[in-house]
């Protein structure tokens, strides 16, 4: 119950989701936080992200790559470096980074970038993967 009111299933997850694309670009964002900012336990977040067949860790993951890979695919984003682009979009470990970029994508943050990556498309990596950056 929220302020006398039941919310519904469907309306919590988009205000958990919704949170966390607020949210995105801290790398301190956590299961726990997000929990407490809804007034809700953490265990019914992993349920409500588990009602749609997805995993918390899972959607902050993509979400953060298709920021990323919006961001290097955007010439106006080249006078940062791909390390301060990973750090910007919420990544605290550039290796980690590197390692999940390349086997989300099929390619380095650099290929990406040049436009070699994902047969040149300048596109984010993640095919589709709109939805979880609140893009319909």
């Amino acid at each position: 119950m929220e302020d006398g009111f039941f919310v519904s299933r469907g309306a919590r997850i988009s205000a958990v989701k919704a949170y966390i694309v607020a949210k995105i670009d801290d790398p301190a964002l956590c299961l726990a936080d997000i929990a407490a900012h809804q007034g809700i336990s953490s265990s019914y977040v992993r349920k409500l992200f588990a009602a749609e067949g997805e995993k918390f860790t899972t959607y902050v993951l993509e979400l953060r790559l298709v920021n990323v890979s919006q961001m290097l695919a955007d010439p106006d984003a080249r006078i940062h470096s791909i390390s301060a682009v990973a750090l910007k979009c919420g990544f605290n470990d550039v290796s980690y980074f590197n390692r999940v970029f390349r086997k989300r994508c099929g390619c380095t943050p650099s290929d990406w970038r040049s436009g070699r990556g994902a047969l040149g498309l300048a596109t984010d990596c993640c095919g589709g993967e709109a939805e979880a950056s609140g893009q319909q």
